[in-house]
């Protein structure tokens, strides 16, 4: 498989924070020296910007590389410079960095409070989402956003797929998102994910009462190279965090979620039995 765009952006980042590092520079200094903000220092290190062939030329100026890392790096830079196929898809600008950086992550640990986790919705479920928001998503705009969600699931499908740690509130179950017959088939997806060796599903029950994290959802992705990063978001959009500490707390947040919450297998029995008492209600329906 072909290495994404987003690793080679971090690769090309990292190789270009070594070089400032060993001339005892600064961001803030680079920036000067190249005439653009530090904080444009700092994101293409990270790998969150792409690096232009002019820019690259000069911080390597600016860096005294050698020949050998001048030619190694500038080979390395249009690989970086790929379009990622999320790009296509019409998504919000905000959303981007985080699903560049969730196709090249091993591992994902998320808690949402309020909805089933972008990558184990149904296509239904999806939809009825984003109409649900329209008045922050054109409505145009629904249908690529709804296959931008399904195309984002194929990485849990891949031969190496990614690692899903999910935790939902007992609320994400028993609200009829769509409608009854829309919800009852997105538990049974639920279910049929959470099957998977891949994908771990916990439920944080009504019962627990007051819980870490209550003022939103979040996610850490980690990585086989490079330090983890998380992404905040909230009903105006979202962003990535990357400062260690930040991490940390948001991995210290989502551990103390999935402590309150009920085991995987008491989980899937749990959402098994709401999904029962939706048939039960069809059925009922006059």
């Amino acid at each position: 498989m072909s290495v994404a765009p987003t690793a080679r952006r971090r690769q090309l980042g990292s190789w270009l924070r070594n070089l400032r590092e060993m001339k005892e520079l600064s961001p803030r200094d680079a920036a000067e020296l190249i005439g653009y903000s530090e904080s444009k220092i700092r994101h293409q290190e990270k790998g969150r910007s792409v690096v232009k062939a002019d820019e690259l030329r000069r911080l390597l100026d600016i860096y005294e590389a050698s020949t050998e890392v001048r030619e190694q790096l500038e080979a390395l830079r249009p690989e970086a410079s790929h379009r990622g196929w999320w790009e296509s898809y019409r998504l919000p600008t905000w959303a981007a960095p985080f699903i560049a950086f969730e196709s090249e992550a091993r591992e994902m640990l998320t808690f949402e409070p309020t909805l089933v986790p972008g990558l184990l919705q149904t296509k239904e479920y999806a939809y009825e989402i984003h109409r649900a928001g329209r008045y922050l998503t054109n409505p145009p705009d629904i249908d690529a956003r709804v296959n931008a969600r399904m195309e984002r699931q194929r990485r849990l499908a891949e031969s190496t797929p990614l690692e899903l740690r999910a935790v939902v509130t007992e609320e994400v179950l028993r609200r009829p998102v769509g409608g009854l017959s829309v919800m009852r088939d997105q538990l049974a997806h639920l279910v049929s994910m959470a099957n998977q060796q891949n994908v771990l599903l916990q439920v944080l029950p009504l019962s627990a009462g007051a819980y870490a994290c209550q003022s939103g959802s979040l996610t850490i992705l980690r990585f086989d190279e490079g330090e983890d990063v998380a992404f905040l978001e909230s009903p105006l959009g979202g962003h990535v965090v990357d400062e260690r500490s930040e991490v940390d707390a948001c991995r210290y947040l989502f551990d103390e979620v999935r402590a309150s919450s009920m085991s995987t297998a008491q989980s899937i029995d749990l959402v098994r039995s709401i999904a029962e008492d939706i048939a039960l209600q069809e059925q009922e329906k006059p």
